[in-house]
């Protein structure tokens, strides 16, 4: 057995963290945020949820709750505060194209693997023709 000594060694030498070592972590600027620890926001993360299971997962048709759910959590200081047009949520936006585009996605992610999907493979045959 090689005992704490040589398990530490062992474990830095191949890129690990050693026991001993702090890493000095910083959370991201954005994509990241903490948790609701005291479910100020439960509420509004539950109707975006049951938002998106009733509508297939379509986000475009959750807008609204997405939109309230982002406030709630800004307004708690759970998240940095932004404006939220930046996330895609104003007005100007169409709802139908947007489930449009949304919709033709999914399409045509579900025929890239139906068509038997190799990674590479397409790009290989549009550059060698």
């Amino acid at each position: 057995p090689q005992g704490r000594r040589g398990r530490r060694a062992m474990a830095s030498s191949m890129g690990g963290a050693s026991a001993n070592s702090k890493a000095n972590a910083r959370p991201p600027k954005k994509g990241s945020f903490p948790l609701d620890h005291f479910g100020e926001c439960k509420e509004a993360m539950s109707r975006y949820m049951a938002c998106m299971k009733n509508n297939d997962h379509a986000h475009a048709t959750c807008r609204e709750e997405t939109k309230a759910y982002l406030e709630c959590r800004m307004a708690n200081g759970l998240m940095e505060q932004e404006d939220v047009s930046k996330f895609g949520l104003n007005d100007s936006i169409d709802l139908q194209s947007s489930l449009k585009a949304q919709e033709e996605f999914v399409e045509s992610r579900g025929r890239k693997y139906e068509d038997g999907f190799v990674a590479g493979l397409s790009r290989k045959n549009k550059s060698s023709s």
